[in-house]
């Protein structure tokens, strides 16, 4: 895959609305997971040490009870009873505070600086245990009488190492929540993108004319089948509305086609038998018949392009030949007004079209740069390559751009867009001669070319751009 491809589609990944909106969801979902766990972490750690807690506390008063009720040696030989059972958890220590001599316990040393209460200690200087050189343990300091400090505690590296199993089992469960979140968003998001892409395809085909298609349905009777079904019903409704104005549009000028086709005939008729006096006022009807019926005819070449009904005869064009055979034909119109045509062709650049109606078109943009321009007036044709964003692609494409501009009175802003309309006409253009048609037949021959139409300000005058796709294969 090209650069320019790849860059497109991750630009287009980035600005899906569908897909930011399940990494929202997804981001909350992680974070909320994030949450929770951190709250059974920590709900889980306090009560292990609530547990180990009430142990020592539990203890301390059964050792409290035999002093206060036997006194210090049944207090001592309770102590070394509990430590022969070799319970390697229990930390005990009761020392003499006036000589600091050891009484019972299984610590070697005495802590220094303990105040009456809880504490965390290491063992390492205080037991001579071999499994003690690493651990910790969780003691409760109480004074049972002037003389006798009483520790007693428990080892809390098992503690520990439930703390760790607890933290490894979260660790795995955020991955697997993850994971798992991750591929349910990823099918979710590509389920819905899919449902839009199919609407949004089928919107693309339906604006180049293809007034037939639908979007599927799936039978799901979802938020997206309601949405296919009424998006269907709108497009029956236009099609339709469409049909029944280019059957209108038709049935007019094929209706009055055939009675002017005779009036002009009649007309032939009478210039052959009139005298001098009113010859030119025939000859004038004359024109004027013929122009009316080259709007109908053009009225029905929009109506076929616009319908389907044209179809295009595709074949390869050379840019040079097209826009150099459309120049030599309107180069007399324009040197009768005085009006110079330049041309600037950078290179031979092929394309996929129909000469005659891409003929049939620049011609139309030349005639009207004629029509416009002022006496000595000059029109500029330039054709080059370049890339241009056209909608329905994913990625720019090579282009042929052909700039037709001039020097004449040119179209405000404001009606820039009004111009490709049927039969529109800018107030001060009134009093030249037309029918508002050519712009319309223009933008519907470079829409069946998939191909794209602008115009600028030339300043003064008018600039016609218009953008083809090229086949580089």
């Amino acid at each position: 895959m090209e650069p320019d491809m790849l860059s497109e589609r991750l630009k287009r990944l980035t600005h899906n609305s569908t897909l930011r909106l399940v990494f929202s969801y997804f981001v909350v979902f992680i974070v909320s997971s994030l949450i929770l766990l951190t709250f059974i972490y920590w709900s889980s750690v306090d009560y292990i040490y609530k547990q180990l807690d009430q142990h020592i506390e539990y203890d301390l008063h059964s050792l409290q009870t035999i002093y206060q009720q036997d006194g210090q040696e049944k207090l001592t030989k309770a102590i070394n009873d509990r430590l022969d059972h070799k319970n390697y958890d229990s930390v005990y220590l009761l020392y003499s505070r006036l000589n600091s001599k050891i009484l019972a316990g299984n610590l070697s040393n005495i802590p220094d600086a303990l105040t009456t209460g809880w504490h965390i200690v290491p063992l390492d200087k205080l037991s001579k245990a071999l499994h003690h050189k690493t651990h910790s343990a969780r003691v409760l300091k109480t004074t049972l009488s002037t003389d006798l400090i009483l520790l007693n505690g428990l080892d809390i590296e098992s503690a520990h190492q439930q703390e760790h199993i607890i933290i490894n089992s979260l660790m795995a469960g955020i991955a697997i929540i993850i994971i798992l979140g991750g591929i349910g968003g990823f099918i979710v998001s590509i389920n819905t993108m899919n449902k839009i892409n199919f609407i949004n395809d089928t919107m693309v085909r339906v604006g180049n004319g293809e007034l037939e298609q639908r979007v599927p349905t799936h039978g799901t009777d979802d938020d997206f089948d309601l949405l296919a079904e009424n998006f269907n019903q709108m497009l029956d409704r236009l099609q339709v509305l469409m049909e029944r104005i280019q059957n209108i549009s038709n049935n007019v000028a094929h209706d009055l086609r055939t009675p002017l086709t005779r009036i002009r005939n009649q007309l032939e008729s009478i210039q052959e038998q009139c005298d001098d006096a009113v010859l030119d006022k025939v000859e004038l009807t004359i024109d004027e018949t013929d122009s009316l019926l080259a709007t109908f005819e053009t009225i029905l070449n929009i109506n076929k392009f616009e319908s389907g009904v044209q179809k295009l005869n595709i074949a390869r064009i050379s840019s040079q030949k097209l826009i150099q055979d459309v120049l030599d034909y309107n180069e007399p119109l324009a040197l009768d007004k005085g009006i110079r045509i330049q041309s600037t062709l950078d290179q031979e650049n092929c394309f996929m079209g129909d000469q005659n109606m891409l003929f049939l078109t620049l011609t139309n943009i030349i005639n009207n740069a004629i029509k416009y321009a002022p006496v000595g007036g000059l029109i500029e044709a330039t054709v080059r390559e370049c890339e241009v964003s056209l909608s329905g692609y994913e990625f720019k494409q090579p282009q042929l751009a052909i700039v037709i501009s001039d020097n004449g009175v040119g179209i405000p802003d404001s009606e820039k867009n009004k111009v490709f309309e049927l039969f529109y006409r800018s107030e001060k253009h009134r009093d030249h001669q037309g029918n508002g048609l050519g712009l319309s037949l223009v933008a519907a021959v470079i829409h069946l070319h998939h191909g794209k139409i602008e115009l600028h300000n030339n300043k003064p005058g008018l600039k016609v751009c218009l953008y083809i796709p090229i086949d580089k294969k």
